[in-house]
């Protein structure tokens, strides 16, 4: 699943602020994985590897991160510094990262970055325009995205949830006359959908080939793993039911409702729960259900059993 939203100024704070101050406080729970530079575009600003709060807020508000200079003119007029893409693995994948091996969970977090890296270079192919002329007539292509990737790892409800919020600069480098430019956001609108979809296939692609899982029923795009009952991605999805409860008090089924009740039901993520308290509280809930973690060893493709299965 693919969604974009308009970032608000001073909006990198969220992200930034939950990034662990190093590698011992993210494994101890403090924090999550720092954000990595992600776009064509952004080694032509010197940008690669570990994001840093100076370059990033430096980015999105449109300024060289190496000499100061704006990059592109009227800044101070500029009210949306980027969009914030994020990019969620099915609830039964989450589950398989969630629940299972430090092995698998690797592999499920290498496939899922893959997956979204892929869905990124379709939107540079596709989407990465800008305007200009009167009235922003012409469309013009630029280099690429400047953009962050910051991946987190459970839901505000404390399940687990591998997505990636990959937040794009409002600026792109023409490709015909090198000028800096805002992009044209209504292009990344239009292709979101098929982002989404390609990010869906990528990871489908990436986990069968690296564990050999199987797949479900398609549906919008989507496929749950295979030996994934519904009851226990329903029991996974706490925040989703927040969500669903809040736009049924009030009546409400449309899209822009679900972000309204996404915003109101949205809470502050606890941070001082250990990684090894969480899981452990996943798997006894996954228990529960007589659900859990098989044999670890990534199966070979044509046995396209699950890593994780229900305990008969």
């Amino acid at each position: 699943m693919l969604n974009i939203g308009k970032l608000a100024p001073g909006g990198e704070g969220y992200y930034l602020d939950t990034v662990a101050s190093g590698v011992e406080d993210y494994y101890t729970g403090a924090g999550e994985a720092p954000g990595y530079w992600l776009g064509a575009a952004a080694p032509e600003l010197g940008l690669s590897g570990r994001v840093t709060p100076e370059a990033l807020r430096a980015v999105l508000g449109a300024t060289d991160p190496s000499t100061g200079e704006p990059l592109t003119v009227r800044k101070s007029r500029r009210s949306v510094p980027g969009f914030d893409c994020t990019f969620r693995a099915p609830k039964s994948v989450s589950l398989l990262y969630g629940l299972c091996d430090i092995a698998t969970s690797a592999a499920v977090r290498d496939a899922h970055e893959a997956a979204v890296a892929a869905a990124i270079g379709y939107l540079e192919t596709h989407a990465a325009l800008s305007r200009r002329g009167h009235g922003g007539a012409e469309r013009v292509p630029v280099t690429g995205f400047v953009a962050a990737a910051f991946r987190h790892r459970t839901s505000r409800a404390g399940d687990p949830l591998l997505h990636t919020h990959v937040l794009v600069a409002n600026v792109g480098r023409a490709v015909d006359d090198g000028a800096w430019r805002t992009l044209d956001g209504r292009s990344l609108y239009l292709h979101a959908k098929t982002a989404g979809y390609l990010y869906q296939a990528q990871l489908r692609a990436e986990l069968t080939r690296r564990l050999g899982v199987g797949w479900g029923e398609m549906g919008s795009g989507c496929a749950d793993l295979a030996g994934v009952p519904e009851q226990v991605i329903r029991a996974f999805s706490r925040r989703r039911a927040e969500i669903t409860a809040h736009m049924q008090a009030r009546g409400e089924t449309s899209a822009k409702a679900a972000q309204t009740a996404t915003l109101a039901t949205r809470t502050a993520k606890d941070r001082d729960v250990e990684p090894a308290v969480l899981g452990a509280e996943w798997l006894t809930r996954a228990a529960a259900l007589g659900f859990g973690p098989t044999r670890s060893p990534r199966s070979p493709p044509a046995s396209r059993s699950p890593a994780c299965s229900r305990r008969c």
